[in-house]
Order: C-alpha cells, then structure tokens, then sequence
C-alpha cells in the first residue's frame, strides 16, 4: 500500500505541475520546490501528506505569474503525519528550526493554537471574505475573532451508496432522511442482501462526531475544556450499538476507513454505505476500482425530518508559524493559494476537495466537467448537495483541549465503547474515558 501511494504521489506531483522532483532525504522526508526564480523570497513549508506537495509548489509558480514583484522560492518538507506534528511542536517551542508555514491537521491543530504559535491571518483573509465558506476558516481562530488557518476543502459529509447492493435490496437512498430511516433501510439490505449497512472505526470518530454535530454538542465547550460527558453523546454510542446489535452496523476491519484492511473490504462490496465527507471520493477513485459507476453519493441523515443536511470533518489548517521572518508574504501567499478561484480549482479537479469557494458550485465548467474522474466515478453530483444545504454548516469547536480529547476519542474511547466495553453504561465509559484526558 504505502508503495502505491508513493507511485501515485510523484504520478500526480508531475500532473499538477511541479517543475521540480520529489527527492528523498535520509529522514524519510521528501522536498518538492516550484521553479526557481532569482531574487525571490525563500520560505520553508511542512506538510505531512505528500499529494500536497505538487498543490504548493504550482500554487507558488502560479503567485509568481501574477506576482512578479513578489516572487517566492518555496521549498514543501513533507513526512509521516505523527513525527512532522511532534518535530514542528518541538520547533515552536525551542523557537529554532521551525518554518515559515505548515499544513497541520485537524487533531493536533489545538495544541499550536492553544499556545500561541501561530500568527493571524486575518488582513490576508479579509479580500475573499464574501466568496468563501467563513466556518472553514473560523473554525482556526479564537475568541477573540482572529484566524489562523485556512482549510483546503468543505469537508461536507455524506453518504456514499453502493448502488448495486442497493437496488438488489430494493432500497432507494433518497427515500432516506433520518437516522431511523438509514436504520430500517440497512435492517431491508441485510435481509435481501446479507450485507451491513455501514461500519464505525474504533481508531477514528467520523461516525460518532457526525451524529454529534447534528445534536449541536461538541467535543469541547466554549471554554475549550473536554466536553466528552453528555446525554447526547451517550445517545449516540447507544444508538451506534443497537446499529452493531441489529448487524446493520459493524467495526470496521482494520480500526479505520484509512487502512488496507478496509479499502481490499469496501471495494468488495463489504458494506452497503459509507458515512464520510466529501474528500473522501478520492479514497474511492484511488483504492476502489471495482466500484467505479457504482457509487452514489447522497445527503447525510438526521436526527429529525427538517434538520440541516451537512456538518464539517476532518481537516487541514495551513498556518502562518510564529518567527517567520515574512510575515505578510507568508500570509497573502498562504490566503491566496487556498481561497482564489484558482487555488480552488485545483483543489477540486487535482485532489477532489469540494472548495471552499462558493462561485465554484455553480460554474457549469467545474460542476458538468465529464472528464474530470470524481464526477465521472459517482452516479451522483456532489455539488447537488453544497447548493441545497448552502453554507449553513456546522464545523467542530477544535479550540483548547481539542487535541488532546481528539487523541483519547481515536485510542481508546470508542474502541471501548463498540469493541471492548459494549455492555458498559455509555454515560459511565465516557466519564472514565474524559477523566483520563491530560491537557
């Protein structure tokens, strides 16, 4: 697997237009730079996914062209996601060795923003304010209404349907508007098919933080202090569990729907749907083959007949780092690699990520291009679904303990509540499991 994904990775480096070669360091680490151009600004970039290498370094030669008395020499540093996190919390902490910018993800966001290490962006922000889905920048920023990051993608989560389990079952997903629909829907598919409806992980919280987002209850509250001991999150374990009980539901083999176990599964026909954002098409195009044309893509369900369709998951904030000793570059480069109409399409036609940038949902160009493969793949248009639920969408609260709530919920929490401890009373698990929470 990770050599597929190496090979896909300088596959795609080369199509998005990196001038330079992805080269290996004896760290494990790889660096990717744009064109070279004499007298630019160098600035240093961390990323810990490699397919966002051939994004940054076109991004630059993009702010180049239209940018010339600006130009930047970028080089992107990319590594495994736990050591790059741990190395740049390190370097922002001894105040050496950090760089100028970094791609963070969603979990370890709150300990950078938590202490301080990361700069404002709210003046490179404030040109792209009214084309642009705020909460996917708010959600990086403080009480104090400050940003600090800017994501690459919506995030919209929603349902992927195998259609052809589904019509053996005689089941029409858009019939499908609560979670009691979805449940009596999967009780007819495993019946008529024999297949579960969906899985849960034990080492991710997509499932579980979608019901709970659509309840309003957060992870975290205002304060930022865990918040993991709720009715509403008992609800939802409870409801998860009678989902696993009634075999509607099961654990996803291998923990996670980011593991080889789980795509050799789903690309097999293993369950009837997925609950994931929108990001996740590009999981299908590169792992599941088989179920090319089969996939329909469809709103989430709720809890109730009328409730909003959409919440926010999963995420990358790319982030000034504190130091820098170019402020205002870093930032207009950063604010115009992620929200310009440009840097958005590119997001959406290289890498599948449903942008941020409204305009886009609506252009013809984007929205019926045949020949780009995520539009191809599914049986369904995506952008259907961002122009129906509009921009009122719920994002995760990722402030003060989140990372650290974040780390217990994926290690133990809801392994516990769906694997190990199932006949533990929800509310007491999840005591146990905040009680154990070190921030």
């Amino acid at each position: 697997m990770k050599k597929r994904l190496l090979a896909c990775t300088l596959a795609a480096t080369m199509i998005l237009g990196s001038t330079a070669p992805v080269l290996a360091a004896d760290d494990g680490s790889t660096q990717g730079t744009n064109t070279f151009v004499d007298g630019g600004t160098d600035l240093s970039f961390w990323t810990f996914q490699e397919l966002h290498v051939g994004f940054w370094t076109s991004m630059a030669d993009v702010w180049n062209e239209q940018n010339p008395d600006r130009p930047i020499n970028l080089t992107v540093t990319t590594g495994e996601s736990s050591s790059l996190h741990s190395k740049l919390l390190i370097a922002c902490q001894s105040g050496e060795g950090a760089p100028d910018m970094a791609d963070i993800e969603i979990g370890h966001y709150g300990a950078f923003l938590k202490d301080g290490y990361l700069l404002p962006i709210n003046d490179a922000v404030e040109p792209y304010k009214d084309d642009v889905v705020m909460s996917r920048i708010s959600m990086y920023g403080d009480n104090e209404d400050n940003y600090y990051g800017v994501d690459f993608h919506l995030g919209a989560t929603v349902a992927y349907y195998n259609m052809d389990i589904m019509n053996e079952a005689g089941v029409d997903p858009a019939d499908i508007v609560t979670w009691d629909d979805y449940v009596e829907a999967g009780k007819t598919v495993l019946e008529k098919t024999g297949t579960p409806m969906c899985a849960v992980e034990t080492s991710d919280l997509f499932l579980p933080q979608c019901m709970l987002l659509e309840k309003g209850v957060q992870y975290v509250d205002e304060d930022g202090n865990p918040n993991l001991v709720t009715d509403e999150h008992a609800e939802v374990i409870d409801y998860i569990r009678s989902m696993i009980n009634d075999g509607v539901c099961e654990i996803a083999p291998g923990g996670g729907f980011h593991t080889e176990e789980w795509y050799g599964h789903l690309n097999g026909g293993g369950v009837a749907s997925v609950i994931m954002p929108l990001w996740y098409m590009g999981r299908f195009t590169d792992y599941c083959s088989d179920l090319d044309g089969k996939m329909a893509i469809y709103p989430i369900p709720v809890w109730n007949e009328g409730d909003t369709r959409e919440v926010l998951q999963g995420g990358t904030g790319t982030s000034v780092i504190k130091g820098t000793e170019n402020e205002q570059l870093a930032k207009d480069f950063l604010a115009f690699a992620k929200l310009s109409k440009e840097g958005c399409t590119y997001e959406w036609e290289k890498l599948g990520f449903d942008p941020i940038r409204t305009e886009l949902w609506d252009d013809p160009a984007i929205t019926e291009n045949k020949d780009n493969k995520f539009l191809a793949y599914f049986t369904t248009n995506p952008f259907d679904i961002l122009k129906e639920n509009g921009t009122d969408i719920t994002a995760p609260n990722i402030s003060g303990s989140y990372s650290a709530t974040y780390s217990t919920l994926v290690s133990t929490t809801y392994s516990n509540a769906f694997e190990i401890s199932v006949d533990q009373d929800a509310k007491e698990l999840l005591q146990s499991e905040q009680d154990s929470i070190i921030y």
